[in-house]
């Protein structure tokens, strides 16, 4: 039986060695408008183009696994923030974000506490996605998601701790930890909880949790104290909720300062960005790297720089697995394909 472009991508993620170092990218809206000649709000908010743009891209190139083969709304960032009453602002051709927050003062902690956990079935954009992601159940191509391990059992859930901050703003969140911090433990606490009734509702669509995929950037946004207060415990909660499956932590933020710390992440992947020496962080941490071209270079280089700095990447991390070859973050908007094709010919050169 042959193996699989997914079978290969988790043995690496096992740290076995694999037949080829995996090329993994996350690509999205930022550059699958092009597929339909659109900007990013007409984009969002067709679901059918949607389906059609990535199914094109993996016909195109089928040496690739997406991390991101599931319908997108903005729930990845506004998912917590709409949940409790936030509101998306959206962009003509920009990604959305919260235009509105729920929390602005601790009385508003102590009344979305009071209220409860808000059902994700029915309440902020976590309705509209679980509806997007029925269809993608309904008509996603069979032979991609036996290939590539898509769709069943992908669970999504979009931000963690990232998400709260979302909900009352960084700067807020910020302060908090100082100036309010038991209240800022209650907030998480709640905005965690509704994490899980997302990740329970999306598998009453997708199925059992087979991949936990969650997009976090916050670590990178303060010191090993705040991190192991205000973030560890309650990123783990939910990734320890699924044991058995391939856990998936998107942060291409450094988090140099306190590799020992981020290690305690339960987690299998990491996708980092590219200020993290992929050395370094293979040395310090337990993680399969995803990673960790600059994309805003990805996008620039020739297709030989792509060829020299995939193997210098490869040099690095690939020995015994443990390395997915990719951008450090998704693609940039206007990546040519080119360099897609030299980073998959760069994987079929033997490194010493």
């Amino acid at each position: 039986m042959s193996t699989t472009v997914w079978d290969n991508a988790l043995a690496a993620a096992r740290h076995q060695e694999p037949d080829t170092v995996p090329v993994v990218l996350q690509i999205y809206s930022l550059n699958l408008k092009r597929y339909g000649l659109v900007k990013e709000y007409d984009y969002y908010h067709d679901l059918k183009l949607q389906l059609e743009a990535k199914v094109a891209f993996q016909r195109r190139f089928p040496e690739v696994l997406m991390t991101n083969a599931l319908p997108e709304y903005g729930h990845e960032l506004s998912l917590t923030a709409t949940g409790f009453g936030g509101k998306v602002r959206w962009m003509d051709d920009a990604p959305p974000w919260v235009g509105e927050y729920p929390i602005q003062s601790v009385e508003d902690v102590d009344r979305l506490i009071e209220a409860g956990v808000p059902d994700p079935r029915v309440d902020g954009t976590a309705s509209e996605y679980l509806k997007q992601l029925e269809y993608f159940c309904d008509w996603f191509p069979r032979d991609l998601r036996e290939e590539y391990g898509y769709v069943d059992g992908n669970v999504y859930p979009g931000t963690c701790v990232e998400g709260a901050a979302l909900a009352m703003g960084y700067d807020r969140f910020m302060v908090w930890m100082r100036r309010h911090p038991n209240t800022l433990h209650r907030w998480l606490s709640l905005a965690t909880d509704f994490q899980l009734k997302v990740c329970e509702a999306i598998e009453e669509v997708v199925g059992p949790c087979r991949i936990l995929g969650i997009g976090d950037h916050i670590a990178s946004m303060m010191g090993r104290e705040q991190f192991r207060e205000f973030v560890l415990p309650y990123l783990n909660k939910t990734f320890e909720r699924y044991p058995r499956a391939l856990r998936w932590w998107h942060n291409e933020g450094s988090v140099s300062h306190m590799l020992d710390e981020v290690d305690k992440i339960n987690a299998d992947v990491w996708h980092f960005g590219y200020k993290d020496d992929p050395a370094l962080c293979k040395q310090k941490t337990h993680f399969c790297l995803q990673g960790n071209i600059h994309p805003p270079l990805f996008r620039e280089y020739t297709p030989q720089q792509v060829r020299e700095e995939c193997w210098k990447i490869m040099a690095k991390a690939s020995h015994g697995g443990g390395l997915w070859l990719s951008t450090g973050g998704g693609l940039a908007p206007e990546t040519p394909f080119r360099n897609i094709e030299a980073m998959i010919e760069a994987t079929k050169t033997k490194i010493a």
